[in-house]
């Protein structure tokens, strides 16, 4: 009787090997040797570049801007024309906010503090 048991689960270790060998499966295919679409997309990217037409000009001075290759031209316009602000104005100014000048004393239109 016990030898029939042991017998019985030999024979059902013996099938789970089985079904576990016969559930594998490998990933065979041959990745070399894919089809090449290299000639038909060179085809269609011609294809679709003869419908475009791009002006690089644009692209060129902003490239040129910001590299920083071109001076701005309101700068270039900015400096010849005159300030509203004369030397002496600049004076006051440096005299009130800046620490190592000289105190400025203000005196309004009648001469007084």
């Amino acid at each position: 009787d016990e030898s029939k048991v042991k017998h019985e689960v030999k024979l059902t270790k013996k099938r789970k090997k089985e079904k576990k060998t016969a559930n594998s499966v490998f990933n065979d295919t041959d990745y070399t040797k894919e089809d090449d679409f290299t000639k038909q997309c060179l085809r269609n990217i011609g294809l679709l570049d003869g419908n475009v037409s791009v002006a690089s000009d644009k692209i060129v001075k902003y490239n040129h801007k910001v590299k920083r290759q071109v001076k701005p031209e309101a700068a270039r316009s900015n400096a010849a024309e005159p300030s509203i602000f004369t030397d002496e104005d600049f004076e006051v100014v440096n005299k009130l906010h800046f620490v190592n000048s000289k105190k400025a004393v203000i005196l309004d239109e009648t001469g007084k503090l």
